[in-house]
């Protein structure tokens, strides 16, 4: 039998070319295809051809995790749950949500688990259940494969042993010159006094934390921003902070570009001195903000601001009581599409031009959580 060699460039333009289950596959052909296609320059390249070849690829990724009944009212043991959605709006409606059972994060157990985020079909899960030790995990749900991050060095300046004060976020994304995936953890206290956060940034790459904390500015941790919120676009990772300026707060957005570099990006006037909640947006291509709000006839509203060209402008605006009463928000379909959390354990879509509302299974959950992502072969390596 003849033996056919294919040249080198020739077999990984081939193997450019074929979707992710494919070369997930094609890894247990031969040593060499494993090796070529686990290569790292690979796996980036592999991604850059994806993105430019369908621009629009990026899917919503929706993570939930359920609480099971016992008896009555009485809650144990939540299991967890995702779900992908194509973000194509030129595709049908047969091609919306479907809810696939998760069995490949059991490491983060506690009910106090949250996604921080996503990005290139990466998934950064935290838990917030011991503040000053918190896990964290980086997950790829379509080749599941997970890394466990070692523990943060960085600790609390004030000892609180119940961590009533002490608050911890993170941030997550991609350094594309370095080809880095990284996490950001910035860890404060809740007082009446600007403070200086511990930071320290993990990086994937070298499998380690480094403290970067005199790089930080002073912040103020408000009981209305919601802190844990992060978005990544750009290149940049987005917080909603404030600071005491002039003897009042001043809301704005913190920034962090990867190059790592913190910044400043100044909120819609209306917003910046607001005593209300304020929490950033999961938007594809767009940078956004939420704000939830009482009227002076105490009814409740909830707002969102988008930005535009360098400049913020308004494009939701609803009572918070419409639509069986909306808890948050927690994506921007690039349809228009809102992906809204409602009370009573629900997570619905709304079309805001047509009105239309779809409900999401499942329910009853005890966190939801949507972001953006697209397919890649990242962690491909790990076990």
């Amino acid at each position: 039998m003849s033996h056919y060699y294919f040249p080198q460039e020739i077999l990984e333009e081939i193997l450019h070319r074929l979707p992710l289950k494919s070369l997930v596959n094609c890894i247990s052909v031969c040593k060499s295809w494993k090796s070529l296609i686990s290569d790292h320059s690979f796996i980036c390249n592999h991604l850059n051809r994806t993105i430019q070849a369908k621009p629009d690829i990026a899917s919503l990724f929706l993570f939930i995790s359920l609480k099971k009944r016992a008896e009555g009212f009485k809650y144990y043991e939540s299991q967890d749950f995702y779900s992908l959605c194509s973000d194509n709006h030129q595709q049908s409606d047969d091609n919306d949500f479907s809810v696939l059972k998760s069995s490949v994060i059991p490491l983060v157990t506690s009910e106090h688990k949250e996604v921080v985020g996503t990005c290139n079909e990466l998934v950064c899960l935290a838990d917030y259940s011991v503040l000053d030790t918190s896990d964290l995990v980086i997950w790829n749900p379509c080749i599941r494969k997970y890394l466990v991050l070692p523990k943060s060095s960085v600790g609390f300046r004030f000892c609180d042993p119940d961590h009533r004060r002490n608050r911890v976020f993170f941030g997550f994304g991609f350094d594309s010159e370095a080809k880095d995936f990284k996490v950001v953890r910035l860890a404060s206290t809740i007082n009446n006094r600007e403070e200086t956060p511990q930071v320290e940034v993990y990086s994937l790459a070298t499998g380690s934390w480094r403290n970067i904390t005199g790089k930080a500015p002073p912040i103020l941790l408000c009981m209305q921003v919601l802190w844990k919120n992060q978005m990544f676009i750009n290149g940049v990772i987005h917080w909603v902070v404030s600071q005491r300026r002039n003897g009042r707060i001043h809301n704005f957005i913190l920034t962090f570009d990867l190059v790592e570099e913190f910044g400043e990006l100044m909120l819609p006037e209306i917003l910046r001195e607001s005593p209300y909640q304020l929490s950033i947006l999961a938007a594809e291509d767009s940078l956004a903000v939420v704000h939830t709000y009482c009227s002076e006839v105490d009814e409740e509203f909830i707002s969102i601001w988008v930005m535009l060209e360098d400049s913020w402008s308004e494009v939701f605006h609803r009572d918070t009581r419409r639509y069986g009463g909306i808890s948050s928000v927690l994506a921007i379909r690039n349809s228009g599409e809102l992906v809204l959390r409602i009370y009573g354990g629900m997570v619905i879509l709304l079309d805001p031009v047509k009105e239309s509302v779809k409900d999401l299974e499942p329910r009853d959950f005890v966190h939801a959580f949507a972001g953006f992502h697209v397919e890649s072969l990242f962690l491909i390596n790990e076990q």
